[in-house]
Formats: structure tokens, sequence, C-alpha cells
């Protein structure tokens, strides 16, 4: 039969060992994350970029607009015609430099076996104006080279494209850039080729000295 003095003892301990237990349990639920119960990720990619960038990093809403297409058509309806076709020629960043592209071109003229293929250099200047050499394969001699200049105008964006116009407002060619280096001939001399040729951009400049001495044009 158990003394008064242990049945003190046990009705103490059992009150004593309750509350260690509850402090055991809450002390192992404080030691998990804030995102312990938080749905895992299934993006890779996001994850590590939030890692990189830090967890608390917002993530931006679809809905969200960059602000500079609407102002800039703004701006550019605002413009005067010319100062709209200057806007024009400078955004497009295949025009924003001096380019010289180079390209051979058959006869398209159907002349028969006189009628010689030619090379073509054809340099373009971000003022809106351009030069050609055409020399004649079957004739190569300097004296037989056709040298032209006017000013080039863009008429189409999607893909860019731009016609060759002379001093006599005759157009020399009209050209489309597959990329910033190569322009794909849509018409030469009022004949437009039934193949696909291109001109390639060349490394140097050709300034085409040859017309050096003729007044530059003024292009708009």
């Amino acid at each position: 039969m158990s003394s008064p003095a242990q049945l003190t003892r046990l009705s103490f301990c059992k009150p004593l060992g309750a509350a260690v237990f509850a402090m055991v349990l809450a002390g192992c639920a404080q030691q998990k994350t804030s995102g312990y119960y938080d749905t895992p990720h299934d993006n890779t990619m996001t994850d590590a970029q939030m890692q990189a960038q830090g967890r608390d990093v917002a993530r931006a809403p679809s809905q969200i607009q960059l602000g500079f297409g609407n102002e800039n058509e703004k701006a550019n309806k605002q413009q005067s015609p010319q100062q709209a076709a200057e806007s024009t020629a400078v955004k497009a960043r295949a025009l924003a430099e001096p380019k010289t592209f180079l390209g051979t071109v058959p006869c398209l003229a159907n002349a028969g076996p006189a009628c010689s293929a030619s090379r073509v250099t054809l340099t373009l200047a971000p003022a809106g104006q351009w030069r050609a050499r055409t020399v004649l394969l079957d004739h190569p001699d300097a004296k037989n080279n056709i040298v032209q200049q006017g000013c080039w105008n863009v008429v189409g964006t999607q893909p860019l494209r731009i016609v060759l116009q002379m001093a006599n407002e005759a157009t020399k060619a009209n050209l489309s850039f597959v990329n910033d280096n190569v322009l794909r001939i849509n018409m030469i001399n009022d004949i437009k080729p039934t193949l696909d040729y291109h001109l390639t951009r060349q490394q140097d400049i050709d300034p085409i000295d040859e017309i050096s001495s003729q007044a530059p044009l003024q292009c708009e």
C-alpha cells in the first residue's frame, strides 16, 4: 500500500510531465520556417532566379505597362512630316550608320549574249544619300563603269524596305533588308528579278569617290 508521501509525489509529477511535453512540442513548432507549409514551386528556372535575386523579390504582374510605346507614337504625331521622316531614318537600326553592300546581278534585260552581268557596289549614308557603282563584268574597264547617286526613302517596315531614287526622281532600285547586313533586290532598273539576288555588307566603306566632284544631294 502506497504511503501518503508517494501519492503526493505522483500527483505532482503528472501535471509537471504534461507541462514539459507541451514545451517540447512548442519548441519543435518554432523550429519550422515560416514557409515550411508553403506549396513548393514547380518552376526550377523561376526558383533559381528568385534565389539569385533574393526571396523577397516581387513578381511584376503582367498588366504593368512599360510606358514607352504610346508616348513615342504621340510624339511622332506632333512632329512635322520632315521630322517624322528623319526620326524614322534614325530609328531604323539597319540605316543608322554608313554601310557598303556588294553583289553580282545577272543580266535581267533578256538582251541576248551581249547583255553582261554586273557587280554592284552600293553605299548608304544615314542622312539619306546613296552612291552606287555598277561594273560590267564583260567590260570591266573603269571607263565602262556606271556611277550614280541619289536619295533613299523608307517605304516599308516589315521587313524594312527602301527605294533608291535618283536626282531626276526616277527609281533606281527597290530593296528589302533580310537583316542588318543583307539586302534583297526586289527591283532594279525597272526590272523585277524572278529569282532572289542579294547585296552583302562589306567590312570597309567604299565612298565611291568617282562621283565626289558632283554636288551632294540634299535628301529629306
